[in-house]
């Protein structure tokens, strides 16, 4: 007994150990930190084919939407054209580029406008064109989903040097032009000899350019003057209403060497686009019409329209960064930053490049430091995120990093996009603590309306660098999988590198209902609808590409 009793003796420091002991396992415990993502959601993030053929990859589709199902064609099954975009029966009011409206308001207009423009310049549905030389603004928006209505085609150039030859190739039935730009076109077009043709100016109109116009017989028209001889109703004929397969708009861009290409999207391709974006957010925390979108990406380009729509679509307010259009410029000016758009809109959705993003970070960890316990504070956080997790909600947020954040106007934020350029290995941990949100890489293209691969918003599971080096970034990030609405394949792969078990290398391929039809003479599609992107990729084990360099090509196989 006498042994029993020594064993089960105890004193106050007896406690207090055991007490510090069950403490420090259930903090232990407590604080671990949760992938945000299952590691099985992102070890089989594409779906391959089980057949492919010699020197060429499988056929690679999202995880999600699966081999044999068909590629998703839009949100809903009414949206057949993009003016089902605008819903009816949403009448919350939202900002649309600085304009407070709803959509019955935004409705109206677009009606009224199609009248007038139909009217003023006698377009013929399914027949004319018209060119959009316009800075993003709501009388953009307003003009496109206003030639839509009436199944006219709008002219979409992502540079000013294509001008010239988009004239020559395809020219328009009118134009409408920024005031700004009004007499540098006005030169040229004299120069083209263009007599006659309609120009719908957006903004002032000066005496010298009314003279202009007069000496050569171009005919001005300020945009408000044909919204208001639109008030009396069009009817058009059902035949001549727009159709999910009808072209919505040409896009011309420039290739690697400036030789101008153009590519045709139909309806269906943008609305396609809209379900694919759906994928750069996180199940649990979709677009919604609370959000407050920013976007780096111009309405010139497919990726820029699509952008856009999807924010129409789900009802969010929408704004871009100046200076990126057509009339963009090297400035330096701090009102053409991303840090002062992102001061005006107040975002909640940043769809941006790379280095902008890198920026931002830059300047909130900054700020941040002058915390005595921001060194504490990165190591917690870069702790949890190796385990796959990150969130704002930590006390290492409210103390350190929640006031810097509400400094550079980033607290509302919850979701991140960055494209249009390669991202650095390097900054992916800065950007990933500093905003502690959600960020998805998406690699766009001139041929699609929507990105044709996309990392998964919360791919965390993966090795961040806590300094920068070149070695590192020696080494591309991947961009995930194909898009939910585009397939991909890589041809001119060495069978060799297959048999040896290493991964896929080759020419990226791409094919799908985002993706548009080129109109250009010298782009020749492989078979089956394949498109040449003249990118070279590497596919992953787990179904996640990476791109790796520029593969010219000008014949198809």
């Amino acid at each position: 007994m006498s042994l029993i009793s020594g064993l089960t003796s105890y004193d106050d420091v007896t406690l207090l150990l055991l007490s510090g002991l069950i403490l420090t396992v259930t903090a232990g415990i407590v604080s671990r930190s949760e992938p945000l993502a299952h590691p099985l959601v992102l070890g089989q993030q594409s779906e391959p084919s089980k057949v492919r053929r010699p020197t060429e990859s499988a056929v690679y589709r999202n995880y999600g939407v699966g081999m044999y199902m068909p590629l998703p064609t839009r949100p809903k099954r009414e949206v057949q054209t993009v003016n089902n975009f605008v819903q009816a029966e949403a009448n919350h009011e939202r900002i649309l580029f600085g304009v407070k409206t709803t959509n019955a308001e935004l409705q109206d207009r677009i009606s009224t406008l199609g009248t007038g423009l139909v009217r003023k310049l006698n377009l013929a549905p399914r027949d004319s064109s018209v060119l959009m030389l316009l800075d993003d603004s709501f009388e953009y928006l307003v003009s496109v989903l206003a030639l839509s209505a009436c199944s006219v085609t709008p002219i979409t150039i992502s540079h000013l040097q294509l001008l010239n030859p988009v004239l020559s190739v395809h020219p328009p039935s009118a134009i409408i032009v920024q005031s700004r730009f009004l007499h540098a076109l006005l030169e040229q077009l004299a120069d083209e000899k263009e007599a006659g043709l309609h120009l719908i100016v957006v903004g002032e109109i000066d005496d010298l350019a009314l003279s202009h116009a007069r000496k050569t017989g171009i005919q001005l028209i300020p945009w408000e003057d044909v919204l208001k001889s639109g008030a009396e109703p069009l009817n058009l004929s059902t035949s001549d209403l727009p159709t999910s397969n009808d072209v919505f708009m040409i896009s011309y861009y420039a290739d690697d060497i400036g030789q101008p290409k153009a590519v045709q999207f139909t309806h269906q391709n943008m609305t396609a686009a809209v379900v694919s974006n759906r994928a750069l957010f996180a199940v649990s925390t979709p677009v919604s019409s609370s959000d407050r979108v920013l976007s780096s990406f111009s309405m010139n380009t497919p990726f820029g329209m699509g952008v856009l729509f999807q924010a129409l679509w789900e009802g969010a307010s929408f704004s871009a960064k100046p200076n990126i259009g057509l009339f963009k410029s090297e400035s330096d000016k701090a009102e053409d930053s991303v840090f002062a758009a992102v001061a005006s809109s107040r975002p909640t959705i940043l769809y941006t490049l790379p280095s902008e993003l890198a920026s931002l970070s830059s300047n909130v960890l900054t700020t941040a430091k002058g915390s005595f316990l921001y060194t504490l504070a990165w190591k917690r956080k870069m702790g949890a995120l190796l385990e796959g997790s990150l969130n704002r909600t930590t006390p290492w947020d409210r103390v350190v990093f929640e006031e810097a954040r509400a400094k550079w106007s980033l607290s509302d934020l919850r979701s991140v996009v960055t494209a249009g350029e390669p991202s650095d290995p390097s900054t992916q941990a800065i950007c990933s603590i500093a905003m502690s949100v959600p960020i998805s890489r998406a690699h766009i293209y001139s041929l699609s309306a929507s990105p044709i691969l996309a990392s998964h918003p919360l791919d965390l599971q993966r090795h961040f660098p806590a300094t920068g080096g070149s070695q590192m970034s020696k080494d591309p990030l991947h961009v995930g999988p194909p898009a939910p609405s585009v397939e991909v394949k890589l041809v001119g792969v060495s069978e060799n590198d297959i048999e040896a078990g290493n991964d896929p290398r080759g020419e990226l391929l791409i094919r799908g209902t985002s993706v548009g039809t080129p109109v250009s003479e010298s782009t020749v599609p492989y078979s089956d609808g394949w498109l040449p992107t003249g990118e070279r990729a590497i596919v992953q084990s787990n179904g996640t590409f990476k791109v790796v360099g520029r593969q010219r090509r000008t014949t198809g196989p």
